[in-house]
């Protein structure tokens, strides 16, 4: 495995992850397994790809990690949501290839360019059968957000080397709108959580933080808002690790000029300020959005006022 990565500024990061996804996010079929294998064979140096050999193929072995006893198999469809059960079928079918012909597996990973979409019920079964069927200690879907993480480990130069592209200086770089926050909303909008009968677990300290900031008219928004954490959670999860703490950094950014600019607007009504660093900051992420979108963005700050990322912690 190589090394620890040069140090890159936050811009050059995200110059970087906002690149790679497109390339995900355009790569199909062969694209995508070559895709992969330029960042595994530099990720790690006991990867080798197998290249398909006449009619034998590449015996269902898209490449291996063979100390390790680590297999990978490549299915990447233009459109993944409508090859669902194909892709459980030709995780079966391709291990059945892999244990005919190569050994010791211990982990066989079934690399699926999900793109960013989350992984499907019918391969996770097909999967975990398969694990116990063959005693496996493993047997895991490899999905968009995984390479993702592999790339993001690669030293600065790997990473150029697969963009095929110089990673700018950070004086260089423009703001990116890399459309996460556009994501996100469209995906609390798709995805709005019943509320369970019981409510949910009273969160610590929340109404003496609500209490702190001077939040008094849009206090019930942030409650209501709070109920969907788990459809903000679930995007995340779908998403991989980075893309949390762009959102986190983004709103947190916003915040601030939201609170600078609440504190030295001069209003003739008695709206206290911590409502209206609110609404500052809410229309700075959707401004002039209709009320779907509006009500999601609502939910994206009480997740993050839960999590004490924008306002101020009392504790602090």
């Amino acid at each position: 495995m190589t090394g620890t990565p040069e140090p890159l500024t936050p811009e050059q990061e995200l110059f970087a992850r906002v690149m790679f996804r497109l390339r995900i996010y355009q790569s199909n079929g062969q694209r995508y397994e070559d895709l992969f294998t330029d960042v595994m064979t530099k990720r790690h140096a006991g990867f080798r790809q197998i290249k398909p050999q006449g009619s034998r193929g590449d015996e269902g072995n898209d490449g291996f990690i063979k100390d390790e006893g680590r297999y990978f198999q490549v299915y990447a469809p233009e459109d993944p949501r409508s090859k669902i059960e194909e892709a459980a079928e030709k995780a079966r079918n391709d291990f059945e290839k892999i244990s005919a012909k190569w050994s010791p597996i211990h982990h066989f990973r079934f690399v699926f360019n999900d793109k960013f979409s989350g992984a499907y019920a019918s391969v996770e079964h097909a999967l975990e059968e398969l694990k116990n069927e063959h005693q496996l200690e493993s047997a895991e879907p490899f999905l968009a957000k995984d390479l993702e993480r592999e790339f993001m480990l690669l030293p600065k130069s790997d990473r150029e080397a697969v963009l095929g592209t110089v990673i700018p200086r950070p004086e260089h770089i423009a703001d990116i709108d890399y459309g996460a926050l556009t994501e996100i909303l469209q995906h609390l909008v798709d995805n709005q959580m019943p509320v369970p009968a019981d409510g949910l677990p009273a969160v610590p300290d929340y109404d003496e933080k609500i209490q702190f900031n001077g939040i008094d008219r849009t206090a019930s928004l942030l409650r209501v808002g709070n109920y969907q954490n788990a459809a903000v959670e679930q995007f995340f999860d779908q998403h991989g690790e980075y893309t949390k703490p762009d959102i986190r950094n983004r709103l947190a950014q916003s915040y601030e000029t939201a609170r600078v600019e609440a504190s030295k607007e001069v209003t003739a009504t008695e709206t206290p300020l911590g409502d209206r660093v609110f609404f500052r900051l809410l229309d700075d992420i959707v401004p002039e959005a209709g009320k779907q979108v509006q009500d999601a963005a609502i939910v994206l700050i009480a997740y993050f006022f839960e999590k004490c990322d924008v306002f101020e912690d009392p504790t602090e």
